[in-house]
């Protein structure tokens, strides 16, 4: 079990996902933060863009949130890194 710490914006205009200088990843999600719908979105684009089922284990009501994972967390955070970058293609 890896767990990583990542900040989620909720109610944005698209689902993507950022490396912020600090190494830390930030995503945005479309859903708003009412009744566990953002959180509920959130593990479904993880899980879609990487393979891999998350658990959110802390911050369910906040912003800041640390997420649990099955495998090495390089390994995901490599899949994050490829999701980065994907997004930072599309929005150019």
């Amino acid at each position: 079990m890896s767990q990583l710490r990542i900040k989620v914006k909720p109610s944005s205009n698209k689902n993507r996902i950022v490396k912020m200088e600090d190494g830390t990843y930030k995503i945005w999600i479309k859903s708003a933060p009412e009744k566990g719908k953002a959180n509920k979105e959130l593990q479904k684009y993880l899980k879609k863009n990487t393979g891999v089922p998350v658990r959110i284990v802390s911050g369910l009501t906040s912003e800041n949130k640390t997420i649990e994972f099955d495998i090495e967390e390089k390994e995901f955070i490599a899949k994050l890194e490829e999701l980065a970058t994907e997004t930072q293609r599309t929005q150019r």
